[in-house]
């Protein structure tokens, strides 16, 4: 079936740029077809909470560049939501945050005026939990963003309300934010497909900290092919002196590299649950090996493999806790009764901790690094489950338990992520397969360190040979 003969929402980024280069569709339509989607499906989602009300605008800017023959790219009259987190000049940027129901930034983050400079059309702001932190989208605010494929339960966090929107088709593409897996915790519930980048690949600013506060946190694309990961990393790249932890261009192709090109040869280990340290359900374990193995028949021998991730719990507490305090510990005093519980504690967390405690916590994560670094002097990836259980019910507590046993803290199903953000590894999230309820799973896939495309090119050649997995809008029963 070609691009032509299926539903808009179904396209990929792609696949909507030969359609628009080809004449057979206008990025005016393009819009208004996405427009029409969110109006008809948002009212239960709820992904997107600040609309732009220049998208019709852009959009016939988008044509009138065409006709032209000054068309940008192939992004150009995309349509694609930024995480609310995400300064867009003119436009309201709330962070999820009462402290910040009126902020309206007077300049773009960098990764937003890229995507201008591409030419793709922002058609608004989605959903995230207070400033970013948090494994469920919900806030006071906006509310909660419920999962496209089960509205019933949550759709990640903290990057939920994009990941949403692209798992139903509300746009192609979307840019979220990732510190400790918010780009690939919603894309791996959500059916979809997320990137974290290098630190410094993706330039960040504005923010208070140029050179952030020991765990980067990172701008990135959620989409629903690997092309289109690439087709964002080739947009978003580069280094910018406002950021003066942003790395040289490598001289990479990321469009090249996620076109599905063969992976044969490449070694790959599988960490089922870092040496026991993370809970996992067992139906949620069988998808994941079987998910990895299926890259035997690209011709990649898988081994499993582990290291010591022993002390991971203590080396996250130790980096975000410091973290938690530079960025909003000042907003305890006049704020709080405007805060999230949930954020108010992450902080109160972070203040008990002592400066001696803090440089334990980096001393160990070096420590880690060591450890680590190892596998991949042997393989070429490093492949995990990326969270140890699928998408939880939004409504009501958190579980208790993961595969019949009681967790004292159900959110360390979701360390498999943090184990590599702590490192800086470039990581892409594929989704490997569903439950017997219906519910996806994810692979997250870990490259060596500044090799973002080559986390791009596995992820390609995966979701190529099974895209099978990957959500497709049209279908989602929760939508009907």
């Amino acid at each position: 079936m070609t691009p032509r003969d299926r539903p808009i929402c179904d396209c990929t980024a792609a696949e909507l740029a030969v359609l628009l280069a080809d004449g057979a569709l206008s990025a005016v339509e393009l819009a208004q077809a996405c427009l029409e989607r969110v109006a008809a499906l948002d009212s239960r989602v709820n992904a997107v909470v600040t609309p732009n009300p220049q998208v019709l605008a852009e959009a016939e800017a988008s044509d009138a560049r065409r006709r032209a023959g000054q068309t940008r790219g192939p992004l150009d009259g995309i349509p694609y939501l930024a995480k609310d987190n995400l300064e867009t000049a003119g436009l309201r940027t709330t962070y999820g945050s009462q402290l910040m129901a009126d902020n309206v930034p007077a300049e773009d983050a960098v990764s937003v005026e890229r995507m201008r400079r591409a030419g793709a059309v922002l058609v608004g702001k989605g959903n995230t939990p207070e400033f970013a932190h948090d494994i469920r989208t919900d806030n006071l605010l906006f509310g909660p963003t419920r999962n496209p494929i089960d509205l019933s339960r949550t759709a990640g966090g903290s990057s939920g309300g994009p990941a949403a929107a692209v798992a139903a088709g509300m746009v192609p593409i979307a840019l979220g934010t990732d510190l400790g897996g918010s780009i690939r915790l919603p894309a791996a519930m959500c059916g979809i497909l997320g990137h974290r980048p290098t630190p410094g690949r993706v330039p960040v600013y504005p923010t208070d900290f140029g050179w952030d506060l020991l765990v980067s946190h990172v701008h990135g694309p959620l989409a629903r092919s690997a092309r289109d990961l690439g087709l964002m990393m080739a947009a978003l790249s580069g280094p910018d002196d406002r950021d003066p932890s942003s790395l040289p261009d490598s001289g990479v192709d990321y469009a090249a590299a996620a076109t599905g090109a063969s992976i044969a040869g490449r070694r790959i280990a599988y960490c089922p649950d870092l040496g026991g340290l993370i809970p996992i359900e067992p139906e949620v374990a069988d998808l994941c090996r079987a998910g990895v193995a299926a890259f035997e028949s690209l011709g990649a021998p898988v081994e499993e493999a582990g290291f010591d991730a022993s002390d991971l719990m203590g080396i996250a507490a130790g980096t975000r806790g410091f973290g938690m305090v530079g960025r909003y510990a000042h907003r305890l005093a006049t704020g709080r009764d405007r805060m999230t519980a949930h954020l108010i504690g992450q902080v109160e967390d972070g203040l008990r901790l002592s400066v001696e405690q803090v440089t334990q916590a980096e001393r160990r994560r070096t420590a880690y690094w060591h450890r680590l670094r190892p596998v991949f002097e042997r393989y070429d990836y490093l492949v995990t489950p990326t969270i140890g259980a699928p998408a939880f019910p939004l409504d009501g507590a958190l579980p208790t338990h993961v595969g019949g046993k009681p967790v004292a803290r159900y959110y360390d199903v979701y360390r498999f992520t943090y184990a590599f953000s702590v490192v800086g590894l470039p990581v892409a999230a594929v989704p490997c397969g569903h439950t017997r309820a219906g519910l996806p799973v994810g692979l997250q896939i870990v490259a060596r360190r500044t090799r973002d495309e080559q986390a791009l090119q596995a992820a390609a050649a995966y979701t190529t040979a099974f895209p099978q997995h990957i959500v497709t809008p049209s279908r989602l029963a929760a939508l009907q």
